[in-house]
C-alpha cells in the first residue's frame, strides 16, 4: 500500500497534467506514438509507485528520466528483436516444415502398414472389415449385402480386429488404444 503524503500525489497529477505533452514530444524522436503512450504510463506508475521517496523537486526530473530510460530500453528490446527475429522466424518456421513432412510421413506410412495389415485378413473377413471398420456399413447391411448373418459379420469383425492388432503390434508395436486411433483416421 501506498502511503505517500496526499499532497505530494496532487502536485505529481498536477505535474502529469502539465507536462504529459511536453514528456511526450521529447520523446517523440525516439519511438512512434503507440510505444510513447505505453511509455509515458510506465514512468508515471513507476514514479507514483515510489513518492514516497522522492522529493518534491525532484519528482519532474525523476519522471523525465525514467520516462527516457524506459523508452532507451524499448528500443534496445525493439533492436534486439529486429536483428534475431528474423533468424528465429526462419529456424522455427524450418521445425515446423520438417515437423509437418515428418507427421505427414508417419501418417502415411502408419495408413500403409494399417492397409498390409487389412490385405493380409482373409477375403471374406476382410471384406466385412472394410464394410465396416472403412466404409462405416451396419453390420445388418453388411449382412444383407454379403447373404451372411449378422452373427458371422461379428465374428468376422472379431477375427479381423485380432489378426490387425496382432499384425501391427509385431510391425509397429502399437498398443491396441493406438490401433483404434488409427483405424479412426483411416
Amino acid at each position: 500500500m501506498i502511503t505517500a503524503d496526499p499532497l505530494k500525489k496532487l502536485q505529481f497529477e498536477a505535474l502529469i497534467e502539465r507536462y504529459r505533452s511536453q514528456l511526450i514530444a521529447a520523446l517523440g524522436s525516439m519511438l512512434d506514438n503507440s510505444d510513447l503512450e505505453e511509455v509515458v504510463q510506465e514512468a508515471s506508475l513507476k514514479v507514483y509507485l515510489n513518492l514516497e521517496s522522492i522529493e518534491v523537486d525532484a519528482i519532474k526530473a525523476y519522471w523525465y528520466r525514467t520516462a527516457r530510460n524506459l523508452a532507451i530500453s524499448r528500443l534496445r528490446h525493439q533492436k534486439v528483436v529486429k536483428h534475431f527475429a528474423p533468424d528465429l522466424t526462419d529456424v522455427l518456421l524450418d521445425l515446423q516444415s520438417q515437423a509437418d513432412a515428418d507427421r505427414v510421413y508417419h501418417d502415411a506410412w502408419s495408413k500403409q502398414v494399417l492397409v498390409d495389415a487389412i490385405n493380409r485378413l482373409p477375403p471374406v473377413c476382410r471384406n466385412v472389415f472394410i464394410f465396416r471398420q472403412i466404409e462405416g456399413y451396419s453390420k445388418k447391411e453388411i449382412a444383407d449385402q454379403m447373404k451372411i448373418s449378422v452373427h458371422t459379420v461379428d465374428n468376422h469383425l472379431t477375427h479381423g480386429m485380432r489378426l490387425c492388432r496382432r499384425y501391427l503390434k509385431e510391425t509397429l508395436g502399437f498398443s491396441d488404444g493406438s490401433l483404434e486411433a488409427l483405424l479412426n483416421q483411416a
